[in-house]
């Protein structure tokens, strides 16, 4: 399984635009996201970022709880 997303790369994920799934955020985060299988570059200019199947899912599953702190 992979790791969940970071703070950061959730945060650009609850952002993305609801009917579309076009992600918004920096070239680092969105690069990130690929990576993970998380969002995909649209091959025609203007090469936006959009969720993946799996990143809708991401988006839609609550917020995993943080470690607890001693």
């Amino acid at each position: 399984m992979t790791r969940p997303p970071t703070a950061a790369q959730r945060r650009v994920i609850d952002a993305a635009d609801p009917v579309t799934g076009r992600l918004k955020g920096t070239e680092a985060q969105l690069a990130a996201l690929v990576k993970r299988g998380l969002a995909f570059r649209h091959p025609r200019p203007p090469h936006d970022h959009f969720l993946t199947p799996a990143g809708h899912r991401i988006r839609e599953a609550p917020p995993e709880p943080s470690a607890p702190t001693p």
